[in-house]
This record gives structure tokens, C-alpha cells and sequence, in this order.
């Protein structure tokens, strides 16, 4: 694997300078195009902050209509911050003294709600949160969810909007009866009901039931097919609630195969295989896992799909294949021995080269074989000029030997360089690879340098 790789070129003194800067803007470009979007975006969210810090100070100094402006300017500012995804705690906080200043203590409660259960906070910057929320408390009707198991989404009267945070969680709401629907993934919608009034709290607690998994079954025809004693036909998925289960299979001539499994809440998918090798020689027991839902093959058959599967190999050695479009695959090899439990894991890993890294590739290749068939058709030229020079030197020959080598000298820099360039995007994957470029001039000449690091480390 290699490390890092120099290129050094060195160009001949009638190179310009311009050609020479062109060089290097060509090369560095990629890296430039790579870096610059969040750059911008977390530039933009900083001059977005600061510009609500100065429209919240200039609003606490202010009276009447040029109050109100200057916070709801501060309000946009901070609002568009959040929609960049900079949502940090310095931001929650000035967007909670907005909304109370604004006079708008509903909004400003659950930013300060939000600011004390969302991050590590000083004891110093908890104590000022809490005192704002306190003093807000009066003002608001407050509900104080908690659900088994925690973590779920609340939403208030209406599923299509957006979630007011997740368990324990304790909001303002408008007055009056609300209607509360928790979710969480793996697990079905709870609802809840809650009637407060402004100052006061109500309190309520909700159970979210496991959701049903999907579970197909694959074993082989002719044989009886149960789950917890109760008949299913192979191949066809089965809703499975979570827990613990037995399949069993009965097949006449070999003796039953069961298998006890567990269905975890919020599991993906999954696929069990009992085969007709295993019914008759007896089995091992193979639980495969990876890191995204993927297609599984076992001695070149395919044996399911998901992020995790049970596979019933007969005794002996076998090769397993994890595959998963846009991923490399992974192979394990291994053996089993009948009743023996293997576990293999597959960690996928994205896979390139990426199609723009291809059409790069292509482009400058092709761009630096013009260069050098035009370097070869200039040198002809500079071999023509400077045999008329020889013959006779006037200052028209003068000037087209200075011409041609000038010519010459900027081709061959340029086709150099895509030439570098194109054999750094040949080695380059989509892994931990980097590419530093930079030219500068020098006496008699200048200097053209590519470092670069890829390969998987």
C-alpha cells in the first residue's frame, strides 16, 4: 500500500508563470469542489448567528415598533440557522429569549425545555435555563409525557406534524384537552389524552406495544410446517410478534427439526432457513448479521436476505457471501459441525470507484494524450523554426523559434500535469485517500508537486 506519493516536475524557464498557475488550478480543482459546500453552509450559519446577536442586543435597548422589529429580525436569523442544522445549544437559548421577548411564552418555554434536556450544559448555564423556564411556567398549560420504553416521538392532535421531542419530554401546549400520539420504530402508535390549564401540569404516561416483525420461513416442500404449534406455509412471510418462538418442521423419512429463535423489537426483517440437507444428515447452526440489509448466498445459493438471518448448513465446510448493491461483498469460509453455533459478521463497506472518479479518469487521459500528441506535432514545428534560424538569422525566424519553444514548453507543462493528475485519480479510491497539489516558480523554471495519500489504511 502506498503512503504518500511526490510528484516533482521540473518545467523549462520559458514556462509562464500564468501557464504554471493554470497547472496547478487544473490539478487542485477536485479538491476544491469536494470541500467547499459545508464550508460555505457553516460559514453562512455563523454570519446567520452573529447577525441575531446583533439584532437581539439592538431589540433589548430598543422601544416599541423598533423593539419588535429588531427581535423578530433576530427571530429569522436564528430560525434560518436551525434550517442549516447548526441547532446548538448557544442558538436555543438566544432563540428562547427572542420568543419571550416577542411575548410569545409557549415557543420560548419549549426552546428552553428543549436547551436543558438536549445538552451538556454548566452547572452555571443549567441554573440560567431553569430560571427561565420557572418563570415561564405561569404563563403556559404544560404536559409531561413519559412512555415504555422511553425514546418515542410526541406529537400533539395531528400525526402530520412535525414532533415536539421524545420521552421523557415535558412541553407547553395551547390550553384545553389534547390529544398526545407517541411512536417509535419497532413499536405501534400509543395514544393519549391530557386536559390542562394555563399554569398548571398534567402528567401522562403511555406503553408502546412491539410492533410485528416480518419473518419468512424457507424449508423444503413436502414436510409440515409450524410456529409455536400452530401450521404456516413455507416461504411465505409470517407477521411474528416479538419474543421467543419455535419452528418446527416435519418431514416424512428424517427426523423433526426444531428451532428456537427470538424476534427483538424493531428488528428488520428477517429470513429462516431449514433445509432438506440439514432435515436429513443433521445441521449446524449459522446466524449471519451485516451492517445494511443485504442478499446472502451459501455455496453459491442463495439462502435469504436482511440485516440478520439464521442458516441451517449440513455438517462440513462451506463459503458464505454477504452482498449489498453499492457495497463490496465479504466472504467467510468456514466450517460446522452438526449442533454447532457460528456467528459471522459482515461489515460492507461502499464501494468505487464513484462514476464521477471513472469520468474524471477518462477526461484527463484522454485530455493528456491530445496534450501529447500536440506536444510531438509542436516539437516538429520548434525543429522546423529552429533550422531556419540557423540558416538565417533574422528576427522573423527569431521570433518563430521563440514562439514555437514558448508553445512547446506550455503544452508539455500542461500535458505533464494532467498526465500526474490522471494517475492520482487511477490510484485513488473513495476511502481515507486525500490529494495535495500546489505549484510555484522558481529560478530558472518552476515546480509542479502532487502529494497524495489512499489506499484502505
Amino acid at each position: 500500500m502506498l503512503d504518500a506519493l511526490t510528484f516533482l516536475l521540473r518545467l523549462r524557464p520559458t514556462l509562464s508563470a500564468v501557464a504554471l498557475v493554470a497547472v496547478a488550478l487544473l490539478a487542485a480543482a477536485p479538491v476544491l469542489t469536494w470541500t467547499a459546500p459545508a464550508e460555505a453552509q457553516e460559514e453562512e450559519a455563523r454570519l446567520l448567528f452573529e447577525r441575531g446577536n446583533r439584532h437581539l442586543t439592538a431589540g433589548l435597548r430598543a422601544r416599541g415598533s423598533r423593539r419588535t422589529r429588531e427581535l423578530q429580525q433576530a427571530l429569522d436569523a436564528y430560525l434560518q440557522v436551525m434550517r442549516l442544522g447548526a441547532r446548538t445549544r448557544n442558538v436555543v437559548f438566544n432563540l428562547g429569549i427572542t420568543l419571550q421577548e416577542l411575548e410569545r411564552p409557549e415557543e420560548a418555554f419549549n426552546a428552553f425545555s428543549e436547551y436543558l434536556r438536549g445538552f451538556e450544559l454548566s452547572p452555571e448555564d443549567r441554573a440560567a435555563g431553569e430560571q427561565r423556564l420557572e418563570a415561564l411556567r405561569p404563563q403556559v398549560a404544560v404536559v409531561r409525557v413519559e412512555s415504555t420504553p422511553p425514546g418515542a416521538e410526541v406529537r400533539v392532535d395531528r400525526r402530520d406534524l412535525p414532533p415536539r421531542g421524545t420521552t421523557p419530554l415535558e412541553i407547553a401546549v395551547a390550553p384545553g384537552t389534547r390529544r398526545l400520539i407517541l411512536s417509535r420504530e419497532g413499536y405501534q402508535e400509543a395514544r393519549a389524552e391530557a386536559t390542562v390549564a394555563v399554569g398548571s401540569r398534567a402528567d401522562v404516561s403511555a406503553t408502546l406495544e412491539p410492533a410485528p416483525v416480518s419473518v419468512q420461513f424457507i424449508a423444503p416442500g413436502g414436510g409440515r410446517l409450524t410456529l409455536d404449534d400452530a401450521e404456516i406455509v413455507a416461504g411465505r412471510a409470517v407477521e411474528v410478534t416479538p419474543g421467543a418462538h419455535v419452528v418446527r418442521l416435519e418431514v416424512p423419512g428424517a427426523p423433526p427439526v426444531e428451532r428456537r429463535f427470538e424476534v427483538a423489537p424493531g428488528a428488520p426483517p428477517m429470513v429462516l432457513e431449514l433445509s432438506a440437507t440439514a432435515v436429513a444428515q443433521g445441521e449446524g447452526r449459522v446466524l449471519v448479521s451485516s451492517n445494511v440489509a443485504a442478499q446472502v448466498t451459501l455455496d453459491g445459493e442463495p439462502a435469504g436476505s436482511g440485516e440478520r438471518l439464521e442458516l441451517s448448513p449440513p455438517p462440513g465446510a462451506h463459503v458464505l457471501t454477504i452482498t449489498a448493491e453499492g457495497h463490496r461483498p465479504v466472504t467467510h469460509r468456514f466450517s460446522v459441525a452438526d449442533g454447532e453455533t457460528l456467528r459471522l459478521r459482515g461489515v460492507l463497506d461502499p464501494h468505487g470507484p464513484p462514476g464521477g472518479l471513472i469520468a474524471g479518469r477518462l477526461i484527463l487521459g484522454v485530455l493528456a494524450l491530445g496534450g501529447l500528441a500536440t506536444g510531438v506535432a509542436l516539437l516538429v514545428e520548434e525543429g522546423d523554426a529552429h533550422a531556419a534560424w540557423v540558416n538565417d538569422y533574422t528576427d522573423a525566424n527569431a521570433n518563430r523559434l521563440e514562439a514555437a519553444q514558448l508553445a512547446v514548453d506550455v503544452t508539455m507543462g500542461l500535458t505533464a500535469a494532467l498526465g500526474v493528475a490522471a494517475l492520482v485519480l487511477l490510484f485513488l479510491d473513495e476511502g481515507d485517500s486525500s490529494i495535495e497539489v500546489g505549484a510555484a516558480p522558481t529560478p530558472g523554471g518552476g515546480v509542479f508537486l502532487a502529494r497524495g495519500t489512499w489506499g484502505e489504511r
